[in-house]
């Protein structure tokens, strides 16, 4: 084989791996995203709602917390 035929052999083996590298990629982009965990979201320290809460607002979220505590 002379130098001629080894570039055109590397060549044909170049687009043979770019080929294939390519169906991988578009095999792991048509695979359903895995889903995300849940995220708690907590307000920062010292937000205060903009709006006041009555206090029976917070009794029922109180009694709800418990509930769900249970």
């Amino acid at each position: 084989m002379d130098d001629s035929e080894l570039f055109c052999f590397q060549d044909e083996l170049e687009a043979e791996l770019e080929e294939l590298e390519a169906g991988e990629l578009e095999e792991q982009l048509l695979q359903p995203a895995a889903t995300a965990p849940a995220v708690s979201v907590q307000p920062p320290a010292g937000w205060q709602p903009t709006l006041p809460v009555t206090t029976s607002e917070v009794d029922e979220l109180t009694a709800l917390q418990a509930e769900m505590a249970l």
